[in-house]
């Protein structure tokens, strides 16, 4: 059995780098076709995700040797980080449900292009965040009853593809069910691709970004905004370079990228509360009388949390095992206030309305 889960790993930084370029190109000229290709890339994932996510659930139990207690699987606690605190590794787990907890928003800023955009838009989140919840409950404890080497998947550079070697003990299963993962992430690549592209024009709509006439314009029939596209995956392949130096500036890139959205999803929910808390204009949809309640709630989670993203995930802290993302934060901060300062301020003269009559 031990023959025939061995496999061979390619371990290559040049081959990880050139297949993330290659996937980002591919998603953006993918984006490039138009919307239409778009709607025909989400109508294929509902359906792909869903018949992918129970074929895992059902089957990963089902052909995995061994099962774990209950009593294990919902109150087993291991600290293998370094850390004697109990409490600070379960804060510092929480790393791994941000990036679960992220990505909703894309729907709000991609849903320029369809109608009813003002009931559509939270419509999609909601739904987003409930299926979300209910996907992800399902997938944990589907993964926990079947794990067999707890300590085989913190060792590999492949957890998932190792749990699924142990689990189902063949490799043509294991390698149909990371095809299902793949594909589900470059649908989800391209959905997110599409969504920094429309924020980025959004933001050049309102005078805000470097070269807002450029990255302005919308390609003809298409109604898509190519250059921003274009521009997107110019600094996707910039900002990922640097690893080539070191691995630890990617690690602070996705740490840093979490901490980000949540920021921004604070942001806006703190400014209501501090310049339009008693005259905002309400939609077709909002949240009545529990919108501040709930607003308030949010501050105070993204500014927690905002907080546990920065600590230093194992202990000892070495220079590879440091967080660094405090510090490419402050990077940008500084940046961006340099920016708004000598730029942002003359340009920007509030959002711009666009209506079509």
């Amino acid at each position: 059995m031990a023959n025939v889960l061995n496999v061979k790993q390619i371990d290559s930084q040049g081959a990880s780098v050139g297949l993330y370029i290659a996937l980002v190109a591919a998603g953006t000229v993918y984006n490039i076709m138009g919307l239409r290709f778009s709607a025909y890339l989400n109508m294929f994932m509902v359906v792909w995700v869903f018949i992918g996510t129970l074929v895992i659930i059902i089957a990963v139990p089902i052909m995995a040797p061994t099962h774990n207690s209950a009593k294990w699987v919902f109150t087993e606690f291991m600290n293998t980080t370094g850390y004697e605190n109990n409490g600070m590794v379960f804060l510092i787990g929480l790393l791994s449900a941000g990036w679960a907890l992220i990505g909703y928003e894309t729907g709000a800023q991609i849903v320029e292009g369809t109608r009813n955009a003002a009931k559509t838009a939270p419509r999609g989140i909601i739904i987003c965040v409930i299926g979300a919840i209910v996907q992800g409950f399902a997938l944990i404890i589907s993964t926990l009853f079947s794990i067999q080497d707890v300590d085989e998947l913190i060792t590999t550079d492949m957890p998932i593809a190792a749990f699924f070697l142990r689990a189902t003990r063949s490799p043509a299963v294991t390698a149909f069910f990371l095809v299902i993962l793949l594909v589900a992430q470059i649908g989800s690549l391209c959905n997110s691709i599409l969504a920094g592209a429309t924020f980025m024009w959004s933001l050049a709509r309102d005078g805000v970004l470097p070269g807002s006439k450029f990255l302005y314009k919308i390609s003809g029939k298409r109604n898509i905004p190519t250059n921003c596209l274009i521009v997107q995956l110019v600094i996707c392949i910039l900002i990922i370079l640097p690893s080539f130096g070191s691995i630890v500036y990617w690690q602070a890139i996705m740490s840093t990228a979490v901490i980000a959205v949540n920021i921004s999803y604070g942001l806006p929910l703190l400014c209501r509360l501090i310049w339009t808390r008693n005259n905002m204009p309400k939609g077709p949809f909002h949240l009545g009388r529990l919108g501040l309640i709930l607003n308030a709630i949010s501050i105070v989670w993204v500014t927690f949390f905002g907080v546990i993203l920065c600590i230093p995930s194992m202990s000892p802290i070495t220079p590879e095992t440091m967080n660094w993302s405090s510090l490419m934060i402050g990077a940008v901060m500084c940046f961006s206030v340099f920016f708004w300062l000598i730029s942002g301020r003359h340009n920007f003269k509030g959002m711009t309305q666009t209506v079509e009559k």
